[in-house]
């Protein structure tokens, strides 16, 4: 029954279309060209462009130089503590040999057992302060790319004009971008000039 009257309201919407499309048939051209200018004029109004941000921190010379010295600087820390892990199981193979061949006294051995403690402790507490420690700087690094980038954006925008000037990564809320619109390139080649200038061993 719904579907009947459904079905009949279409056909009167549809009667009393074809009653007047003859009287507005020229007013039914005129909005059409009129929304076709609007659309027109909106897309030509919006210039927006995007940058592939993956990209750009793959390629931009800042960010593969601050890779490398995190990467530096990881490698120190994690070789400190290798150092540190090795003396410290040389040092319990030690005292396992000398309690089993009866060695220490059993007050030297407590002590001793006490102080094997106290590093084992102390390593993981300096595992933990390295770890704090690289992801602060990890954290650090990527904001002075991100903060350089956008700093470049806005001169490099000064002559371009853009409206909007997207990041484009993965995963990302862009679901689709034409690559025509894709400036990535022309801002790593910015980027990489402006750094080369300003880098601190380039400067005399």
């Amino acid at each position: 029954m719904k579907r009947n009257k459904l079905v009949l309201g279409l056909l009167s919407i549809c009667a009393i279309a074809l009653c007047f499309s003859c009287a507005k048939s020229g007013k039914s051209i005129e909005n059409k060209a009129g929304t076709a200018e609007l659309a027109q004029s909106t897309s030509n109004s919006s210039k927006i462009v995007y940058v592939e941000v993956d990209t750009i921190f793959k390629h931009y010379d800042m960010a593969l130089d601050l890779g490398k010295t995190f990467e530096s600087k990881s490698k120190q820390l994690d070789a400190e503590l290798s150092n540190k892990s090795k003396t410290f199981q040389g040092g319990v193979q030690d005292f396992q040999n000398k309690v089993q061949k009866g060695l220490v006294t059993t007050a030297n051995a407590q002590e001793i057992q006490k102080q094997l403690q106290a590093q084992e402790q102390g390593l993981y507490q300096l595992r933990e302060q390295y770890q704090s420690q690289l992801a602060e700087e990890g954290q650090v690094n990527q904001r002075q790319v991100l903060h350089s980038i956008m700093d470049y954006l806005k001169e490099f925008n000064k002559t371009k004009g853009y409206h909007y000037i997207l990041a484009n990564s993965f995963p990302s809320s862009i679901l689709y971008a034409d690559s025509t619109l894709n400036i990535t390139k022309e801002v790593i080649e910015g980027l990489n000039a402006k750094y080369k200038v300003t880098k601190p061993s380039s400067k005399k």
